[in-house]
This record gives structure tokens, C-alpha cells and sequence, in this order.
């Protein structure tokens, strides 16, 4: 399942934008991953892991809007506003081997059939289980309904094996503190097994040096990214429209140079 990686053209990205718009963020996430899918892989993209969706979000970053990323965060000690600056390459790198060997930079292709999930081994509490990095339709359906911790793990643990988990939680005078700690034992072996899962950076305080760390999300970085491109190409859109009567579709098909110069010729 190779797909090749390419730019959206001006006309895509305000497609894009508008389909992504008026969804919730895990829904918005899987459309921007989507826009780069061919019709044939649209069917498989809800049996991606968040991670791979991830993945491929910070390859089509790369292609669409560059290596750099800025973003601020605060210091968890005394507030100040902290800036952090790294590029796409830093993070790709910090990506498991079954993810890194997907893409192929000489052909710009992408292999997605590793961003399909498999069950890995792990022990809870004495118990031996299988388990697999969560999907995107894992969040997507827990968004639908009251999310909780039991409930992550009944989506991600093999079923046989979390009935016997289940059963020995349910014995426990503190059953959701053992739930808490399963939470936390799978979020482990899933970093352990793809660190793309959750993104954390450190930053130092330029104020007090205290250390804090920030967890980075490339969907909402790619989605503020894409607005903002947006954002200006509608302004072009409304000047030129309005002077000329042209569409939205031709004035998006222009050059942006083409576009910069019929602005200028009516502001002059």
C-alpha cells in the first residue's frame, strides 16, 4: 500500500480547510491526514494508529510548510511565556524503525500498510496480554461517548485477555486506581514501542530555568498552519473577485507572484 507524498495545491488546502473546519479536533486530524490519501486508502484510514496518522501529518508538514515549527508554551513554575523552536526532521527522527523505514525520501512514497496496527506482548499485574498502539477509530468513538479508562484499555488490550483483567479488577476494593495503573503501565509500552504516540518537549525558562515539559500535537500545529495560509489566499480571493469577478477556482490556480502583481496593480 504505497502511496506518493505531495503538496496540496491553494485549491486543495482551502478544501481541506473547509471540510476541517466544523469537526472536533480528533475528527479534524484524521481529515488533514486524509487530504494527502489517495481515493484507494481513503477505507483503511480509520485502522491507522494515531501514531502513523501522526507520522504521516509531519511528512506532509515538511512537504507543505517547511522544516521549521515555533510554538509557545508556559513555564509550569512561574507562568512566563517560554518559545520553543525545533523542525519536522528532530521529531521524524524520535519515530520507531517500522515507522521511519515507511517513507522513502528518494520517490517521495509512503509505505501506510505499517501504519496498520498489531498486538504486541506485555503483563499486567502478573497477567500476560497482548496489546496494540490505539487506532483512529478508537478516538473517534470514544469521543461519541463517555470516555474512561476502562475503555481505552477494552479498545486497545485483546478482548480474551482484558476479560481477565476485567475479572480482576472487579475483585479489588479500588477498582479505578487499578484501572488508573493500567492506564499508566500501557501508556509505557506504548512509548516504548513508538515514541510518535505522545510528543513531549523540555524547555527551560528563560525567566526562573525551570524545566518544563510541553506535550506537542502536529495536528493542531498543521491545522493552525493551514488556517493561517488559508486565511490569506481568501483575502486574495476577495480583492481580485471583487475587482475582476474572477472565481475563487482561477484566482487559487494563479501563481501567488501573478496574484501579488494583479493586487498591486490595483492598489497602484
Amino acid at each position: 500500500m504505497n502511496m506518493v507524498l505531495r503538496r496540496l495545491d491553494e485549491n486543495e488546502q482551502v478544501e481541506a480547510w473547509e471540510r476541517a473546519s466544523s469537526v472536533d479536533a480528533q475528527a479534524r486530524a484524521a481529515l488533514l491526514a486524509g487530504a494527502y490519501v489517495p481515493d484507494a486508502l481513503m477505507p483503511t484510514l480509520p485502522d491507522w494508529s494515531v501514531a502513523g496518522r501522526d507520522h504521516l501529518l509531519l511528512l506532509a508538514y515538511q512537504h507543505q510548510f517547511g522544516e521549521d515549527i515555533s510554538v509557545e508554551g508556559r513555564c509550569h513554575a512561574c507562568g512566563a511565556k517560554t518559545q520553543l523552536n525545533f523542525s519536522t526532521s528532530q521529531l521524524l527522527n524520535t519515530a520507531s524503525s517500522r515507522l521511519a523505514a515507511a517513507w522513502h525520501s528518494d520517490t517521495a512514497t509512503l509505505n501506510t500498510e505499517v501504519y496498520l496496527t498489531e498486538y504486541h506482548e506485555m503483563e499486567v499485574q502478573g497477567l500476560p496480554c497482548q496489546f496494540r498502539l490505539p487506532r483512529i477509530q478508537d478516538f473517534h468513538d470514544m469521543h461519541r461517548g463517555d470516555a474512561s479508562l476502562r475503555q481505552f484499555a477494552q479498545r486497545v488490550i485483546a478482548p480474551s485477555d482484558f476479560a481477565a483483567i476485567e475479572e480482576t479488577f472487579s475483585a479489588k476494593k479500588e477498582e479505578g486506581a487499578a484501572w488508573e495503573q493500567l492506564y499508566l503501565t500501557l501508556e509505557q509500552a506504548m512509548l516504548s514501542l513508538e515514541p510518535l504516540s505522545v510528543v513531549t518537549l523540555n524547555a527551560t525558562c528563560p525567566e526562573c530555568s525551570a524545566q518544563t515539559e510541553h506535550q506537542f500535537d502536529i495536528a493542531n500545529q498543521f491545522w493552525a498552519q493551514l488556517s493561517a495560509a488559508v486565511e490569506k489566499q481568501l483575502w486574495d480571493v476577495h480583492i481580485l473577485a471583487s475587482a475582476y469577478g474572477w472565481s475563487s477556482q482561477d484566482i487559487l490556480s494563479m501563481s501567488s507572484a501573478r496574484r501579488r502583481r494583479h493586487i498591486a496593480m490595483l492598489i497602484e
